[in-house]
This record gives C-alpha cells, structure tokens and sequence, in this order.
C-alpha cells in the first residue's frame, strides 16, 4: 500500500507543478491538492505519525527539487514572465492652456475620439454628445489625461 502512497502523492505533486507552470482553470491545482492530501491523511492512518512527517518532508524537498530542476533545465524561464514595465508618469505639460481653446474634431466623437486643438493632436471626450468630424468644439475641461470638448458656440 506504500508504494501506491508515494505514486499517488508523485502524481499530485507534479500535477501542483504543472498548475503552476501553466495556470489555468485550476483543475490541476486542485486534483493535485487532494491527492497530496489524501495521500498524507493516508500515511497517516495507515502507518502513523512518522511516516505522516517522512512523506511530508520528502514532499516538500521534491516539491523544491522540481523548481530547482526547472530553473536549471530553462523550462522556468519559457513559462515565467521577466520582463518589467517601468512605467512613466503622463505627462500632463502638452496639455496645459488648452481650456478655453477652440479645434477641429478630426474624427467622430462617439463620445471619444481624437480633435486638432492649438496645432495638437489630441484623444478628446465629449460632454456625452456624439460630435461628427469637422465639427469646431472647445475645451471645456481637463481632468487628468482626459480632455472634455463641447460643441463650439460660436
């Protein structure tokens, strides 16, 4: 019955590894969950507290040994992402003086899409309006990133 604890608890291990490697719906990680802890519950009714605390130990160093084996062997490096997006502030200088100016929409605004204002391309938003292209609209607010337009009154 040993035997078929540890190979029950190899499968369980390996599928936690592949769950991990490759996340996913998570039916992996959790038949690999159960069979882990079905195969410790076993040891332990079976054959009691020390080979309840062996077969734990060794499931942890395995479980380590994988990783380990993976870093060196590069699959580690295929499936895990390294790369860092830095991110930079926006930068909100373009933008400044623009409220109260008068541009031209250069598409539709649906309520977003992009105007010609003070020699600058600029993503607009409208007021909640649909604006059609060609239309004179004026900046009525700057919150952040977003620059809100109107239709032009003049």
């Amino acid at each position: 019955m040993l035997p078929w604890i540890i190979i029950i608890a190899m499968l369980g291990l390996l599928l936690l590894f592949v769950e991990i490697l490759m996340p996913g719906f998570g039916l992996f990680g959790i038949l690999g969950t159960i069979s882990l802890l079905g195969t410790l519950v076993a040891a332990f009714k079976l054959f009691g507290f020390m080979v309840f605390l062996v077969m734990l130990i060794a499931v942890v160093i395995a479980f380590f040994g994988m990783f380990a084996f993976a870093k060196k062997s590069g699959l580690y490096n295929k499936v895990v992402l390294k790369d860092r997006l830095e991110e930079k502030g926006f930068d909100e200088a373009p933008l400044q003086g623009l409220l109260g100016k008068v541009g031209m929409t250069l598409t539709e605004l649906k309520p977003f899409g992009i105007a010609e204002i003070d020699g600058k391309v600029i993503d607009v938003c409208s007021t909640g309006d649909f604006i059609d292209r060609g239309i004179k609209v004026q900046v009525v607010q700057i919150t952040g990133k977003t620059v809100t337009v109107k239709v032009c009154e003049e």
